[in-house]
């Protein structure tokens, strides 16, 4: 049996979205990619490759349209005795808003967690070098 690895590409980015995908088949100009165990995954698309030697099925994603955000970031103080945060509020656009913290916070030692509520409100917890940081994107 030849199961394979599906990946998508978006903005030059390649991405591992499912394994041990079993069959391919299109639904109302979408492709269905579904795997072993019967779970689904539709996209939108263009497939650039289908390699059944290596296992891999690529598919070019379309692009997604920015969205509009307000986002406020909270910088932690670290002094014991001060409890309060600096607050900074803006409108930002983006597509990835996990990518655009990354992309803020580029060139320093970062680790972070996202999540995502069902708003649509994204929070990303940064730590940057042992300074806790929080940015909350809300849809505007």
């Amino acid at each position: 049996m030849c199961l394979s690895t599906l990946y998508g590409v978006r903005n030059d980015k390649r991405e591992k979205l499912g394994e041990y995908i079993s069959n391919v088949t299109m639904r109302d100009g979408e492709y269905v990619f579904t795997d072993v165990l019967g779970n689904e995954l539709t996209l939108k698309g263009r497939i650039n490759s289908l390699d059944l030697i290596r296992n891999e099925i690529i598919i070019e994603l379309e692009k997604r349209q920015p969205r509009k955000y307000e986002m406020i970031r909270e910088i932690y103080n670290k002094c014991s005795g001060n409890q309060m945060r600096d607050v900074f509020v803006s409108d930002e656009e983006t597509d990835d808003p996990e990518e655009f913290v990354l992309g803020m916070l580029e060139g320093k030692d970062v680790t972070t967690s996202k999540e995502e509520l069902s708003d649509g409100t994204v929070i990303i917890d940064a730590d940057v070098a042992g300074l806790k940081q929080r940015f909350t994107f809300s849809p505007g």
